[in-house]
């Protein structure tokens, strides 16, 4: 029986590297729609990729449930560039994300004993931005 390479990709070894916390130009990647593991409920994963700095081209991961949409009302307007109406909420085509620069402020999270950046607030990009406008 022959042996089969164990491949480690440069995106692998960028996965792994641990992003200091603060506010970073992204490229939304990919948007994927799919069915949670645990309850079958819709969530949408999002590959996002810092697109600048000293940790451009590391990937940072997002998902946003159907169970807790609010959570994503930050990455909706940030993609859209307009606000969510608070009074009437709305409908949102999150795979229209896809291709799109925004700012991303990425925090460190302990998952299963191992550092993890994560995706924690969105802003709207600006070509030449140094920093998000808050």
């Amino acid at each position: 029986m022959g042996s089969t390479p164990f491949e480690i990709t440069r995106e692998d070894l960028l996965r792994s590297k641990t992003v200091s916390p603060g506010w970073y130009p992204v490229l939304v990647k990919t948007v994927v729609k799919g069915e949670a593991k645990t309850d079958g409920s819709t969530k949408w994963d999002i590959k996002l990729v810092i697109i600048e700095g000293p940790f451009k081209d590391v990937p940072i991961p997002h998902t946003i449930s159907e169970k807790a949409p609010g959570f994503g009302v930050s990455f909706v307007e940030a993609t859209a560039r307009k606000k969510v109406d608070p009074e009437k909420g709305g409908q949102f085509m999150l795979e229209n994300a896809a291709g799109k620069k925004i700012w991303a402020y990425v925090k460190n999270d302990m998952y299963q004993n191992r550092l993890t950046n994560k995706a924690a607030d969105f802003r709207p990009y600006e070509e030449g931005e140094t920093q998000p406008r808050m």
